[in-house]
């Protein structure tokens, strides 16, 4: 089972709203601001600020070819989800020390 670190990083907090102006009139980033999230983009980089009343603070995610043997594979091995939406959406898994992390299927 091959898991690659993306260039995609969630960020959960409840302000999210208001974060725009912080991260494009004073960090001088590229933002867009949609229905439930700002997506925050330098470079080849990707930052979504977002609220999850269940979960706070910072979500890297493991890019996968297949969430469900990843999710298998995972769960062996002492990973619990943390939310589980299904492929292309969220994938939401909390490693044995704590470190919740999103699964992405590679298209």
């Amino acid at each position: 089972m091959k898991f690659e670190l993306s260039n995609h990083i969630a960020l959960q907090h409840p302000d999210w709203k208001n974060s725009q102006s912080f991260y494009n009139d004073v960090l001088g980033l590229d933002t867009t601001l949609n229905e439930n999230h700002l997506h925050v983009r330098s470079k080849d980089q990707n930052l979504y600020i977002m609220d999850n009343d269940e979960l706070r603070g910072v979500v890297i995610e493991f890019n996968v070819e297949n969430v469900e043997e990843a999710r298998h594979h995972l769960e062996k091995h002492g990973c619990s989800v943390v939310k589980w939406e299904g492929k292309g959406n969220d994938c939401y898994m909390r490693d044995p020390f704590g470190l919740v992390f999103n699964l992405w299927e590679k298209k």
